[in-house]
């Protein structure tokens, strides 16, 4: 009798139960056959018991963890159902050859792998030759209509990373294995470092990463390239929708998730985790895909992936991008710096389209524009709609973001140079210490002039107060002056630093 179909249910449904309690009742329930059938069926087709599956794969997905969080070994033992950590650091021990705390140590290879028909999980990709053992159960995949990559990491929006593109990658990338991280990332796109502000209108776009170059592909261009990464592009205007199920369909099927622009919602970057019913129904995270504007007919898998079918008529679905296997060598800090000066100098960006042109201010002008159009009280009369107003504090916000979010990922930046090369340390950790101070304006004290407020309306009448905005037009200046000194010290940072 061919079992795969009962043998990928059980593995289907252990993936995506790690972080709980697996018991027989329930996965009898699930596939419609009795645990003890089950059990044998899976012995004799894995050549391993289920309850030791189930070990393996925790251990896997908490190897995972160790190289692509910061979460404590306490904690990872916790979530992965381990009762007591010695018990955890035990099994891991017997199972990978290691401690937990020495695989993390050495910073050994994590990602995804194929581990049953159509199914991509979190695996251990690397293990010393002397200590390899049965840690991974690998099945043959067979061609189907549907194929899911499971385990990726969650993107959504928090205060630790709150810009969707380098999410996405760094999500992407430490599922096919690289130990890479989101401050890098942000750097590298130039994100760390850009603030952009329309000059012709209150535009909610100022803060998509596409704005910080006329090349509105650049960013990501720049972040893949600093990854060491090749990738691919397929934009809508080029394609159908039957263009896009194939290169979609063509990643998942290697084990690759695929990061596309929109699919929910507006134009921001999101992950493709895989698909069903030869592509006309897609899953994948998305950052907006619990938001009730923008999901209506958006259905939740087990694994907490959006699955949708109505992607292609969302007209902001305008982009695919695929990650190559084949990883080089990361660019150097001296060409990531180069670019952070380019991004504060670039003169202003035009950008048009058959219905309208817009003009982006860049770096020093954009906080003038910002304070400019702040302190104008015309922006903010009296009989203001709550639209209009609601449009002038997203821009508000934008801008804090770039700033408060940025800047402190531009400072950790610098300070990780500081430490791979020490003859401009000093140098570094100045730049940074102004970055830090740019970030808290735009993250902490711009929110205590604005203040906490019961419900929306009053903290928009709030911000309209000639007042709020006065104090706030303050802040904007200080956050300019103290950019432009870390920006002088990085130049002299850029004469002392090899490539």
């Amino acid at each position: 009798m061919d079992y795969s179909i009962l043998i990928l249910s059980v593995c289907t449904y252990v993936e995506n139960r790690v972080k709980t309690d697996i018991n027989s009742i329930d996965l009898e329930k699930a596939v419609g056959y009795s645990y003890s059938h089950v059990r044998k069926a899976f012995k004799e087709n894995m050549q391993i018991s289920i309850g030791r599956y189930i070990l393996l794969r925790r251990l896997n997905h908490a190897a995972f963890d160790l190289i692509h969080t910061d979460k404590s070994l306490l904690n990872i033992a916790s979530e992965y159902r381990f009762e007591q950590y010695d018990a955890f650091t035990r099994a891991f021990k017997r199972e990978i050859g290691l401690l937990p705390r020495e695989f993390r140590k050495q910073r050994l290879r994590a990602g995804r792998r194929l581990i049953a028909s159509g199914v991509y999980a979190p695996a251990i990709l690397e293990i010393p030759s002397s200590l390899q053992s049965k840690s991974e159960v690998v099945m043959k995949q067979i061609e189907k209509d549907s194929c899911i990559l499971l385990g990726i990491p969650k993107v959504e929006y928090t205060w630790e990373e709150c810009t969707p593109f380098p999410s996405c990658l760094k999500s992407c990338l430490n599922y096919m294995g690289q130990d890479i991280n989101y401050g890098y990332l942000m750097a590298a796109s130039g994100a760390a470092f850009r603030l952009r502000f329309s000059k012709k209108f209150w535009d909610g776009g100022n803060v998509d990463i596409t704005y910080i170059y006329e090349d509105s592909t650049e960013a990501f261009k720049r972040s893949f390239e600093a990854a060491g990464r090749d990738y691919k592009f397929l934009m809508r205007k080029d394609s159908n929708k039957q263009g896009f199920i194939d290169f979609i369909k063509k990643e998942i099927n290697q084990g690759r998730p695929v990061i596309a622009l929109g699919i929910i919602g507006p134009p921001e970057a999101c992950i493709i985790t895989g698909y069903q019913e030869d592509g006309d129904i897609l899953f994948g995270w998305n950052f907006f895909q619990h938001r009730s504007e923008y999901n209506n007919g958006v259905s939740f898998h087990e694994s907490g992936y959006f699955t949708f079918n109505k992607w292609w008529e969302n007209e902001c679905t305008s982009m695919l991008m695929s990650i190559g296997e084949t990883e080089s060598a990361l660019i150097s800090d001296k060409s990531i710096l180069k670019n952070a000066i380019a991004i504060e100098n670039r003169k202003s960006i035009v950008w048009k389209d058959y219905t309208f042109e817009n003009e982006i201010a860049c770096g020093q002008e954009a906080y003038e524009i910002w304070a400019k159009w702040t302190a104008d009280d015309k922006q903010f009369d009296n009989n203001i709609t709550l639209p209009l107003l609601t449009e002038r504090f997203m821009c508000q916000v934008d801008a804090q973001s770039m700033t408060g979010e940025g800047r402190f990922y531009a400072a950790e930046y610098l300070k990780s140079v500081g430490k791979r090369h020490q003859n401009v340390r000093d140098l570094c950790l100045e730049a940074a210490e102004y970055f830090f101070k740019v970030s808290n304006i735009g993250s902490k004290k711009m929110n205590e002039v604005l203040g906490r407020h019961e419900n929306q309306e009053l903290l928009l009448r709030h911000y309209a107060k000639p007042e709020t905005r006065k104090e706030l037009v303050k802040l904007i200046e200080e956050a300019a002056k103290n950019e432009a000194k870390a920006m002088e010290i990085i130049e002299r940072i850029l004469e002392n630093l090899s490539e």
